[in-house]
């Protein structure tokens, strides 16, 4: 099969990685030439970690992954490589209103045969499917971070999408050693439901001086079997990603346990991204050995604080 995926960024590569690494031809666009440089050495690190991982046993199995691999620099000859694709997968950040624009524009150039997935994590189908034209073949499959490494796919069908794009969908991504299981059109769907205010919630105990990140991350890891803890886990998300989800989920369902945390909007103020920029939660020099950080600059005590924070 053929992938046309749109956005080279950590979720991009993953999926780009996943579908090269089951056999399948991807072309890959990004309007920011500083990510699609990096596809090539991001993608190869993420196949070599799932060999590792799965204990894939192929001497030239990250090089013959690379090899699916064709990225387009120019929009209009991403485009014509797309035109006869099977999956258009869109993988950019969580704006709505910028999806949709880039949809309507990418998409009515495509064959009409072509299935539309979007990767979103909290947002709606409906508005995406609408503005891509093709309703019955849209579809989110949300993929979990790293996609290489994590088997589970949510998949959201919107009040149009077709029983046939449901059923391509779930077969597809089990002929791609995935996970799929449907999940609700509702903000968050299913995992992000749960997981979001969660995470928020640990933001605003380390906010309050309730908790510290080592504390905090040893205790889920040690009692709740987390693999990593809600501070780890916000690095590798980002800080930027958690924002941008959080406040989409609040205002989509004005459910006040969505709504960012002031403390995370100071972090991506200050450029404190998670591992992509080397400071969270986690001070990320030594990406082996993450140390946690003392951020008790970050806690509120009183108006005083919340003042200061703001400056």
């Amino acid at each position: 099969m053929k992938f046309a995926i749109l956005g080279t960024g950590i979720m991009g590569r993953g999926w780009i990685t996943q579908c090269a690494m089951t056999g399948h031809d991807v072309y890959c666009f990004d309007a920011n030439p500083d990510m699609l440089a990096g596809v090539a050495g991001g993608c190869d690190k993420l196949a070599a970690t799932a060999a590792k991982k799965f204990k894939i046993d192929e001497p030239d199995f990250v090089t013959n992954a690379a090899k699916k691999i064709t990225t387009y620099p120019d929009k209009d000859a991403f485009i014509a490589a797309a035109k006869d694709c099977d999956v258009f997968l869109e993988v950019i950040f969580e704006d709505l209103k910028l999806k949709c624009k880039v949809l309507a524009d990418f998409l009515p150039q495509l064959s009409d045969k072509v299935v539309f997935w979007s990767n979103t994590s909290s947002l709606d189908i409906n508005p995406m499917a609408e503005a891509g034209g093709r309703p019955e073949q849209s579809i989110i499959t949300h993929g979990m971070n790293p996609v290489p490494l994590m088997p589970g796919v949510e998949v959201v069908p919107g009040d149009k999408t077709s029983p046939e794009t449901v059923e391509f969908t779930r077969q597809t991504l089990l002929d791609m050693k995935k996970a799929p299981f449907l999940a609700p059109n509702i903000p968050g769907f299913w995992v992000n439901r749960l997981l979001v205010p969660q995470m928020l919630d640990a933001v605003r105990l380390l906010e309050q001086g309730k908790i510290q990140v080592e504390d905090g991350d040893i205790g889920l890891n040690t009692s709740l079997g987390h693999p990593q803890g809600t501070f780890k886990l916000h690095d590798f998300v980002t800080a930027p990603t958690m924002l941008r989800v959080a406040l989409q989920m609040y205002q989509a369902s004005n459910d006040p346990r969505m709504y960012p945390p002031l403390a995370l909007m100071r972090m991506v103020k200050n450029g404190e991204f998670g591992a992509s920029s080397g400071t969270g939660f986690y001070d990320w020099s030594d990406p082996r050995h993450p140390k946690p950080r003392d951020l008790s600059h970050y806690v509120i005590s009183t108006a005083e604080d919340m003042t200061d924070q703001l400056k």
